[in-house]
């Protein structure tokens, strides 16, 4: 039992990128991918949990562009691109790329630093979509029972049966 909710979880995770994907987030799969987290189940722990990271996504992840104005990012497909003003990409000493802003001070912009880093949606917002949400469930409806049954298979086949 352990073993098909699984992969079953692992192919519902899967599923919820593309579909995340498919509902109009500009994300790379991977970025998504790498958002959603699986608590596994176990021989004492008969679940599988897919859980959506609430950690925010970089604002460069949203197919950010420079301009001369500041930088422009799409964060759903089909829309227009939004431009943040005064904020500019680049890459800090640890090799992470960001879109990121000067930090205000007493009414002023600051020289060169403190500097932040600027955030789109969380993957959490998209893992709520009633889209996504139906289509995850489909892929449990669907694909359980013939994992469980193909795994069933496989176990009375170790055991000789």
């Amino acid at each position: 039992m352990p073993r098909a909710l699984n992969k079953v979880a692992d192919q519902t995770k899967v599923q919820a990128a593309r579909e995340i994907r498919a509902a109009g987030y500009q994300l790379k799969v991977g970025a998504i991918k790498a958002a959603i987290r699986l608590d596994r189940a176990s021989a004492s722990t008969l679940r599988a949990v897919v859980v959506a990271s609430d950690k925010m996504m970089p604002l460069y992840s949203y197919a950010a562009r420079r301009t001369q104005k500041g930088v422009t990012v799409s964060v759903k497909s089909g829309g227009a691109r939004k431009r943040v003003a005064n904020a500019f990409i680049a890459t800090t000493r640890s090799g992470h790329t960001g879109v990121f802003e000067r930090v205000i001070l007493g009414g002023k912009r600051a020289p060169r630093l403190p500097i932040r880093e600027l955030y789109g949606p969380s993957i959490p917002q998209a893992f709520a979509n009633k889209t996504v949400q139906d289509a995850l469930v489909r892929v449990v409806r669907d694909r359980f029972p013939a994992i469980l049954e193909h795994e069933i298979k496989f176990a009375r086949s170790q055991t000789g049966e």
